[in-house]
């Protein structure tokens, strides 16, 4: 299919700073775009080699082309795809690395997409290819950059290759270069955006155009972008473009986000109508920030370390620090309004239990034996127990495991360790041990890979670990988290080694149970219960410091 749009190459300064906001200042639109404009050097400054992971959703009114990733793993295709290869949908999901790469001669940044998964299936290996455009750069990177961008675009519903789906080109109408080339207006203050957020609407008059359409002709924008008056920060932008063979409109919603000081994609919307009648809708959602030459090596690096608790048997896995994204993405199946996306900073490596607290291991420390399925075995987990009993059973194991075990690797003495419970962000980042779809398994979770709309429960680990070494952490049994249940707070200071409120009515729970749908499964879903509750469906999982 012939692409619908291509825009031009734009270029973008570098290494400003943002100009201070001093006293009462009256709202003009000069001193928007004069903000805006030098804000607009600083994210480019700021956004260069940080990675977002893009969850992509496209729907189309009817049937398009589209192809399969079956045969495309490894690497680049060298061939255009066969008719097998090929099949009609109305609907994907992809799921991608975005960023902007920086031209080693020039001050020229392009975005793209390495596709990872396309409806769940592995496509590449994200490390290699990033590796080589950052930290082994070449005079090619840029050339590489656009190979994996084209190969990208083959799996899109109808091999449509449009960079119109670019969350950050609606901001670049504010380039001081570009600015005269634009008619602006001045709006009025929304606060349904954000407090001291204006709109400013746009209309493209001058060539050459920021967006070339069929045959390179000049394509004219249009729309309107939200801009916070004090900074100049861009938090909103809506961008039209209308030739004969499509109407397209690209929304674009940003978040601030304190690593980086700056508002970063949040979520993008396309809706395309072109001129046969057919519509295609899209929807993005970005989360994952992360500087890839400071980062990349501790994405990928995997728990190796275990520790046995000489007393109770309890086996733990050593997690290390780093950040993650908390929450769901809007377009999660069964997401709740409380699953707000936010970015967390863990900073302390921690350990944690490889298998939910099994029966034995409860008997051995509290000498009673609580569950309901109690026939169900020895390694099959503890269940009915309240958030009380479970304290009480943290503090025996603090009071009687001593100084460790059996030296987990190396034969080496391990440290003294304190036991609790995790919080909830530790909770999550564990389960997802370094994925960010619904479950660690990816977009979907099946019955061979954990223990959910069941009978019963059933012994710990008889599911496949997750990529930190972690069983069950989708069903079997709800398991108690230290955290008072409240909405996640806003401010990134208090998303750094979170701990939930200081009071409240009801703990939270996570990771679903046998009794549950897999929706409740779902790396992100918070569930509650009053510490007094209990039930077949309810255990736990410990976590631990080091003392010294």
């Amino acid at each position: 299919m012939r692409p619908l749009v291509r825009v031009a190459v734009i270029v973008l300064g570098i290494g400003a700073v943002l100009a201070p906001v001093i006293g009462e200042e009256r709202v003009t639109l000069n001193l928007l775009l004069d903000r805006a404009a030098w804000y607009l050097d600083y994210f480019i400054d700021q956004f260069e080699n940080v990675v977002a992971e893009e969850n992509y959703m496209q729907d189309s009114s009817v049937l398009l082309p589209s192809f399969s990733p079956f045969t495309g793993r490894g690497g680049l295709a060298t061939a255009p795809p066969s008719a097998a290869d090929i099949a009609r949908a109305r609907h994907r999901d992809l799921r991608s690395d975005f960023l902007l790469v920086k031209a080693p001669d020039t001050l020229n940044l392009v975005p793209f997409r390495d596709v990872l998964q396309v409806d769940g299936v592995a496509v590449r290996d994200r490390e290699q290819r990033l590796a080589k455009l950052f930290l082994h750069p070449s005079k090619d990177a840029m050339a590489h950059a656009e190979q994996i961008r084209e190969e990208g675009a083959r799996y899109n519903l109808g091999s449509i290759r449009t960079t119109l789906g670019n969350p950050v080109l609606g901001i670049s109408v504010l380039q001081l270069a570009y600015q005269p080339r634009f008619r602006f207006s001045l709006g009025k203050e929304d606060r349904t955006v954000g407090p001291g957020v204006w709109s400013i609407d746009f209309q493209e008059t001058a060539s050459p155009a920021m967006i070339k359409g069929e045959v390179g002709r000049d394509l004219f924008s249009h729309g309107r972008l939200w801009l916070e008056a004090a900074t100049g920060r861009v938090f909103k932008t809506e961008l039209r473009v209308e030739q004969p063979s499509v109407r397209a409109l690209v929304t674009t919603t940003f978040r601030f986000d304190d690593r980086f000081a700056i508002a970063v994609p949040q979520e993008m919307r396309e809706s395309y109508t072109l001129l046969n009648g057919n519509k295609v809708n899209t929807v993005a959602s970005y989360g994952r920030f992360r500087r890839f030459d400071v980062t990349a090596d501790e994405d990928i690096r995997l728990p190796t370390r275990t520790i046995a608790d000489p007393v109770s048997g309890v086996t733990l896995i050593e997690i290390p620090a780093g950040r993650f994204t908390m929450g769901s993405t809007s377009d999660e199946a069964g997401r709740q309004a409380d699953e707000t996306l936010h970015d967390v900073e863990l900073t302390h490596p921690f350990l944690l239990s490889r298998f939910e607290v099994t029966q034995q291991e409860w008997r051995t420390v509290m000498g009673t034996a609580p569950s309901h399925f109690a026939d169900c075995g020895p390694r099959c987990p503890v269940e009915n127990v309240t958030f009380f009993d479970v304290q009480q059973f943290v503090a025996k194991l603090n009071e009687r495991s001593g100084q460790g075990g059996s030296g987990g690797q190396g034969g080496s003495k391990d440290p003294l360790l304190h036991y609790r419970l995790p919080t909830e962000a530790e909770w999550e980042y564990a389960c997802r041990a370094g994925t960010t779809g619904p479950y660690s398994t990816g977009e979907a979770l099946t019955s061979a890979q954990a223990n959910y709309k069941g009978k019963s429960p059933v012994p710990v680990g008889s599911y496949g670990l997750n990529p930190w070494g972690l069983a069950d952490m989708h069903g079997n049994v709800w398991e108690w988290t230290a955290d008072w249940y409240g909405p996640y707070e806003e401010h990134a200071i208090a998303n750094i080694d979170p701990r939930g409120p200081s009071s409240g009515e009801k703990r939270i729970i996570r990771g679903g149970s046998w009794y549950f749908d897999k929706d409740s499964a779902r790396c992100g879903l918070r569930y509650t219960h009053a510490p007094k509750d209990k039930g077949f469906s309810l255990g736990f999982r410990v976590a631990a410091d080091r003392v010294r």
